[in-house]
């Protein structure tokens, strides 16, 4: 039985934080966003230049003009995007309990086992970033998430008494929203067309069955590889495509208390939760991901220099699919 594990946000949190590019230039420099594009489309010898011109000198990022002065290709210096994200992914429930004011005896009594439990979850995120040096940007995260978890309970005890024809093989389903919030930066370095990225993330979910914030530590390593193409937009920069492979991992808050009022219980159980007669009663579960890591292949469509679109999948562990859309300024 899950009641609540609000990992999906703070996946999206981390995809949205996704940041690298491609510098004209052979030497390594770490930098270069994800959130880019090339300046004119074609240089002084006819090809394609994703040079920026130094003129357009900006206070962000620190040692930008130094940066573009030896040929390399920054990305607007401010970005606000929005993200739509579906995932979903086992959990293991280790321990269901109760908390009873009036009976405490009973609550100690009282046990749950948890059978194969599969979370399902839809969230909408907003995130504002900057690049405060070529290589690092900083970011902030407000979002929202929907979900359900779904349950087939192995059954259950009160002290000596069996409550297996109450619980036993009976589904449980758990519908739950809440809103979340937090920061985190993204490092990004790139060589010719290669790029790596780092990206770290750390968030706080309400969600509305649980007392309390759920906190969780996202941390996202990417490498990949950026093609160069003239404009698909005449004066807008050349185009530009990056491919990636990478992995998540996912560290999150694992004990869970709330009003077992709030849960959609199944029928007999439920009655049997009433006939206790403690209106104050609440559940304690702790529990943890099946799996902290999986693997993520993702790309992101530069249109111009100014607009671009992500999308990233999820396998192997945990499923999930990701698109956004970010306008850099």
């Amino acid at each position: 039985m899950n009641f609540s594990n609000l990992n999906k946000v703070v996946l999206t949190a981390s995809l949205l934080a996704t940041g690298f590019s491609y510098a004209d230039s052979d030497r390594p420099l770490l930098s270069l966003s994800v959130s880019q594009s090339g300046g004119t489309a074609l240089n002084n010898e006819g090809s394609l230049d994703t040079r920026t011109p130094a003129s357009q000198s900006r206070v962000l990022p620190i040692w930008g003009d130094e940066a573009r002065a030896r040929g390399y290709d920054l990305p607007e210096p401010f970005g606000a995007s929005y993200s739509y994200m579906n995932l979903r992914q086992d959990i293991i429930v280790d321990k269901i309990g109760f908390i009873m004011p009036e009976n405490p005896e009973t609550a100690k009594a009282l046990k749950i086992d948890a059978g194969h439990t599969r979370e399902k979850s839809e969230t909408h995120m907003l995130k504002l970033d900057s690049w405060v040096f070529p290589f690092l940007n900083v970011y902030g995260l407000y979002g929202k998430t929907k979900g359900t978890s779904n349950t087939i309970l192995a059954g259950g005890s009160l002290g000596p008494i069996p409550l297996d024809s109450l619980l036993k093989d009976k589904p449980f389903k758990l519908d739950f929203e809440g809103k979340t919030y937090g920061a985190g930066f993204t490092l990004a370095g790139g060589y010719n067309q290669f790029f790596t990225t780092f990206d770290l993330n750390y968030t706080k979910t309400n969600l509305d069955i649980l007392d309390g914030d759920i906190k969780a530590l996202i941390i996202s390593p990417r490498v990949g590889y950026e093609f160069v193409f003239e404009p698909l937009i005449s004066g807008q920069g050349n185009t530009k495509l990056q491919i990636w492979t990478g992995a998540m991992y996912q560290d999150i808050t694992q004990r869970f208390k709330g009003n077992i009022n709030g849960l959609n219980l199944p029928p007999d159980f439920a009655v049997f939760i009433a006939a206790m007669g403690d209106p104050n009663m609440k559940f304690d579960v702790e529990q943890h991901l099946a799996h902290k890591w999986n693997q993520t292949v993702g790309a992101r469509l530069e249109v111009t220099r100014n607009f671009n679109v992500i999308t990233e999948v999820g396998f192997n562990n945990r499923n999930s699919f990701f698109v956004s859309g970010e306008f850099r300024f």
